[in-house]
């Protein structure tokens, strides 16, 4: 049988869709490997055990709805394909990517309700609690299936006839599944706290409150992704309303945006390591919560990094503020752009660890404050980078001005450098580590400060190295 691309892509997009959704069995596997372990201690648990393992399983059914309802859209069993677009499909795919990469929430998911079993076997009046923060990591693949299914309903395919949505319209829709998908990831972070909180109220069931609210707090870049998301459906005319006619720079800025405040989503994984140090201090010392809570913020400035360049993305290839043409060469640049401060925000998984065990230390001695302070801003080097070559990369094009007449090789080159100094970020989980490590020395030798700088510096020249050959990578293509 014949198909079209269009055809095929829509197909593709099934199978993406299925296909990443089934990184909820990570999740699950976590879930009934504790739920075995408990089950053959007490046999009479089993049913239990069997529901906090099915938690985990909703990612894919929600992935493999949207699948089949592609699969029925485009008329696969019903004799003959619908005929669909390029751009429509392009669309479909962005919808697969929402719901796909938004089940990796299922591993925060894992995480929470491997927890609550295993306290429920210790206590079984936790059962109701547990249940309750097991359900908080669903959030994010909520909001990655109601993207999907704004985006099917739009184009046609719940109902209707199949709306022919352009190209540059398509990569929007893929800009916006992957604002929110990708995003998706913050419900790791957000599991691990919930998973402590568990703990804590199983001991203490006097914070489970204050456990629910650092529980929250890694909602927040899933937050990002939706109004991201929501923004670019919205301009698209996804959300009703007349289309937008958009150039296929403006499309492709979509994908930057998408990335950026995607990848930085990733910055919750940290986040969600502080605040479970968070939930355990103050479950200790109740004065702990208020102090908890800054350094639990702290990783949260990665989030807000991926969601100042899709701002001003949107505002310079005008996506916002009215229609304006923006050129293929910013389109790529965005890409570039969001590669370099979205990936650099996994910085803050290392700033997670420095600041978790700054919370220890000063839980230990008060006096730790400042010093704590100042170690676990040492992990956030790399995001700044990331941040300042983004804005380097936007300048080196012309993109606050007149844009450069520029061959679009040279601004493929720039991908490159996107990419460099964004994984080059993932050095900042090392000098976490190391920065956490002189944390806890500190609190029983005064005169160890000085020589922690030292060693927790030392990650901190592999993301220099990059730094240096993005800046030489603009220099050889006389954009500096």
């Amino acid at each position: 049988m014949e198909i079209t691309l269009g055809q095929a892509l829509a197909l593709l997009a099934a199978g993406m869709s299925a296909g990443l959704g089934g990184v909820s069995a990570i999740g699950l596997g976590i879930t009934a490997a504790h739920g075995i372990r408990v089950v053959s201690e007490k046999e009479r648990l089993f049913g239990r055990a069997i529901v906090f393992s099915i938690v985990p399983e909703t990612q894919m059914i929600y992935a493999l709805l949207i699948a089949i309802l592609i699969l029925v859209g485009i008329g696969t069993f019903g004799g003959g394909f619908r005929d669909i677009s390029i751009g429509t499909a392009l669309a479909v795919i962005g919808a697969a990517f929402a719901v796909g990469f938004a089940a990796s929430s299922s591993i925060g998911q894992g995480i929470t309700a491997g927890e609550g079993i295993s306290k429920v076997s210790e206590n079984e009046a936790t059962f109701g609690r547990a249940i309750v923060f097991s359900v908080v990591p669903e959030t994010q693949a909520l909001y990655g299936l109601l993207a999907a299914i704004l985006i099917l309903f739009s184009v046609g395919l719940l109902g209707g006839g199949i709306r022919d949505v352009s190209v540059p319209l398509g990569f929007l829709a893929i800009g916006a599944g992957l604002s929110i998908g990708i995003a998706g990831t913050s419900a790791i972070g957000q599991g691990v706290t919930a998973a402590l909180g568990i703990r804590a109220s199983s001991e203490d069931p006097n914070m489970f409150g204050r456990a629910l609210v650092f529980s929250a707090i890694p909602e927040t870049q899933a937050i990002f992704g939706l109004l991201i998301t929501i923004m670019l459906l919205t301009f698209g005319g996804f959300l009703g309303g007349t289309s937008a006619e958009i150039s296929l720079g403006q499309g492709l800025a979509a994908v930057g945006a998408g990335l950026a405040v995607g990848f930085a989503g990733t910055s919750a994984i940290g986040l969600g390591i502080t605040a479970g140090y968070g939930i355990l201090a103050t479950k200790e010392r109740r004065e702990m919560f208020g102090r908890s809570l800054i350094f639990s913020v702290i990783p949260e400035t990665q989030a807000i990094y991926g969601l100042l360049i899709a701002l001003i993305l949107f505002m310079y290839s005008g996506i916002i503020g009215g229609v304006h043409t923006a050129s293929l060469t910013i389109g790529i640049a965005a890409i570039a752009m969001g590669f370099a401060t979205g990936i650099a925000g996994l910085s803050a998984v290392g700033q997670g660890i420095t600041a978790g065990n700054a919370i220890n230390a000063i839980a230990r001695r008060n006096e730790m404050f400042g010093r704590a302070i100042l170690f676990s801003a040492i992990p956030e080097t790399q995001a700044i980078y990331g941040l300042l070559m983004s804005i380097l990369f936007g300048v080196s094009i012309g993109l606050f001005g007149t844009v450069k007449n520029i061959e679009i090789e040279t601004v493929l080159a720039i991908v490159g450098g996107g990419l460099s100094i964004g994984l080059d970020g993932l050095s900042a989980i090392g000098q976490g580590i190391t920065a956490a490590a002189t944390i806890n020395v500190m609190c029983d030798r005064e005169g160890a400060m000085g020589r922690g700088l030292l060693f927790s510096v030392l990650s901190e020249t592999f993301a220099i190295f990059g730094l240096l050959v993005v800046i030489l990578i603009l220099i050889g293509l006389s954009l500096l």
